[in-house]
């Protein structure tokens, strides 16, 4: 009974598979770029569009450079009209000298051409799918490198400060930093799943693992692809090596089928193409009987006349540059032969008589004209008359300056002084005064009688003696007030 159930188990997935129809998959190589060759002599991608600080050369293309606040990116110029279904296979490298790096990388499939922006350095509010490949950890989670797959209908705008989270469908956490190899990422999108597989980087062939699977997933028709990329305050170098476009089909023999001509219309066109041949042979033999000089056998035509290859191309450029650099020096050996005759010419008229040498294309200067020395010494002693005259302007101007100031200052003292002026001080000048007058006038009424009647007088010698002890009783004791008060600290 257990034989029998296996037996028909492992029938009945035989013929589940055989069922379905087996995914054919075509390169599409409008859609695609790999090294080496990657970009063409100017630094552009067929087909493609680069913008910002992305820069393409033969072996990569680095959408930013290890340098802070930089963002590049690079758009398909033609929509996916080849197949609804697609897969991706993208090889990229992030280095960096730091421990973390910043801000990541993202590969992009909207319903319009992308443009410089504030997500991974491509715009906001796009219309498809961004598969997000962050290395900077600003939500402070602790999981980042992280790989986020967001959906966006073009009404959402991404958060930087979350890094997403409220708008990723689904993600992976994959160290893809500083690793010996490029990270291979493959995408495939087939029948409304999306499916995204990683390579860690670790050894030259790829082993994938699933990071990413969501169903229900409805992405825009003939969309473009895109990638971009952007640092921050961190800065890491975004490297994409191989970027590799696969249309899938499930449907291939039947349409095999349908576009395989019939064996009757075949058969028709082909006979048709004979008779075309036959008729193009016998007007040929034609043409060479009645022009027998200018035909040629198939052997002797020369190919070269119409194409022309690599060495030839090359060969041609160098002799172009080179004829370019020959008559560039014969202009300049001309012009060097006329400065040469110019110098002689002027060398030997000063040895003849040292007079003046006419300019060329000019006449001589008429006799008693100013010569052009004397010109320049005239304008210059007006240029030191000017330039004295206005130090002495400056200096008049500083003098009057500082004299106003000061009148100002005296006349705000003196108001400031008859206001400001103290009533006992002015009593006391007033008595002073008073007592001058009073003795002027017993001066004039006494005539030669002692002015010391009424006034006790005071001699000079008197008034010295009494200052010398009045000053000898002050030191006294201002020295016993210092000697007591050095005893009273110790």
């Amino acid at each position: 009974m257990t034989t029998l159930t296996v037996v028909a188990a492992w029938a009945f997935l035989v013929v589940l598979v055989t069922a379905q129809d087996p995914m054919h998959r075509k390169f599409e190589y409008k859609h695609s770029f790999r090294a080496p060759n990657l970009a063409q002599r100017d630094g552009s991608i067929p087909f493609w569009m680069i913008t910002g600080d992305a820069i393409a050369s033969g072996e990569q293309l680095r959408l930013a450079p290890s340098m802070r606040s930089r963002k590049g990116i690079a758009w398909n110029k033609r929509a996916m009209t080849e197949s609804e279904h697609f897969e991706i296979d993208m090889s990229f490298k992030v280095t960096g000298q730091g421990r973390i790096g910043a801000d990541g990388l993202a590969l992009w499939y909207t319903a319009q051409q992308g443009t410089l922006g504030p997500v991974f350095g491509s715009n906001d509010y796009w219309t498809g799918m961004g598969l997000m490949f962050d290395s900077f950890d600003n939500d402070g989670q602790k999981n980042n490198p992280f790989v986020a797959l967001m959906i966006n209908d073009g009404t959402r705008s991404y958060d930087h400060q979350t890094d997403g989270s409220q708008q990723m469908l689904s993600g992976c956490q994959r160290d893809f930093r500083n690793k010996p190899f490029p990270v291979r990422v493959k995408v495939s999108y087939y029948k409304n799943v999306l499916t995204v597989l990683m390579h860690d980087g670790m050894t030259a062939q790829p082993r994938y693992e699933l990071c990413i699977r969501a169903e229900n997933i409805f992405l825009p028709r003939n969309g473009y692809f895109g990638i971009s990329a952007a640092t921050g305050g961190l800065a890491d170098d975004h490297d994409v090596t191989d970027f590799s476009v696969y249309s899938l089909f499930a449907e291939q023999r039947q349409q095999a089928a349908q576009q395989q001509m019939p064996q009757e219309e075949k058969q028709k066109y082909d006979q048709e193409f004979e008779k075309q041949m036959q008729d193009f042979e016998s007007q040929r033999q034609k043409f060479k009987e009645a022009h027998p000089d200018k035909a040629k056998d198939d052997e002797e035509e020369d190919f070269a006349k119409y194409f022309e290859d690599a060495t030839a191309r090359e060969l041609r450029l160098i002799y172009e540059s080179q004829t370019a650099i020959h008559q560039v020096m014969q202009q300049m050996e001309t012009k060097l032969r006329e400065i040469s005759q110019q110098q002689n010419t002027h060398t030997s008229m000063l040895q003849q008589g040292g007079g003046h040498v006419p300019q060329q294309g000019g006449a001589p200067p008429a006799q008693g004209a100013l010569m052009q020395h004397e010109k320049n010494e005239m304008l210059q002693s007006l240029r030191d008359l000017t330039a004295s005259i206005r130090d002495m302007k400056n200096y008049v101007n500083e003098i009057f300056t500082r004299s106003y100031n000061i009148e100002q200052k005296l006349n705000q003292g003196g108001a400031g002084g008859a206001v400001q002026q103290d009533p006992s001080v002015k009593a006391y000048l007033e008595s002073i005064q008073n007592d001058l007058r009073q003795l002027k006038s017993q001066q004039q009424v006494g005539g030669n009688k002692s002015v010391c009647d009424n006034i006790p007088c005071l001699s000079s010698t008197l008034f010295m003696v009494i200052c010398a002890l009045q000053s000898a009783v002050i030191l006294a004791f201002v020295y016993f007030r210092s000697k007591s008060d050095k005893a009273k600290f110790y």
